[in-house]
């Protein structure tokens, strides 16, 4: 009874009702093995929407970096770490835009700027301060 209690509160509560049915913790553990796992072919989609994530005129950049924040969560909720690099460079390539070319000059040279995080801050303080110009 103690591996069920122990399994079933490591859920989301959503997940809960839906797994508390089952009365011993093997059969909770054979459903791990048989569905938890991430597939190749889910592993492969998650890398790809995140190398072709293509910025959506109607939202703000502070959007655009969360939904490539929860993007990269889920690659490593998938055990798929990406390096700093790479997170660096996709959210760089997304740059393209006239208005952002400074910033992406800026970001590219700056030998402190190497993690996905510290692009993060950067640009929603640029994302933040266009905005307020726009609105004046």
């Amino acid at each position: 009874m103690s591996a069920h209690f122990t399994m079933l509160s490591c859920m989301q509560d959503n997940l809960i009702r839906e797994y508390e049915k089952y009365p011993i913790a093997k059969e909770l553990w054979d459903l791990k093995v048989a569905y938890g796992s991430t597939s190749a072919t889910r592993l492969s989609a998650l890398t790809f929407r995140f190398n072709q994530y293509v910025l959506d005129p109607k939202h703000s950049m502070i959007q655009h970096l969360d939904v490539m924040k929860d993007m990269i969560q889920e690659l490593q909720n998938a055990s798929c770490d990406l390096y700093d690099e790479q997170q660096v460079l996709v959210v760089l390539r997304l740059l393209a835009e006239q208005t952002w070319r400074h910033v992406k000059l800026v970001l590219t040279h700056n030998e402190k700027i190497k993690t996905f995080d510290s692009v993060d801050s950067h640009l929603k303080l640029g994302g933040d301060r266009r905005e307020s110009e726009c609105t004046q």
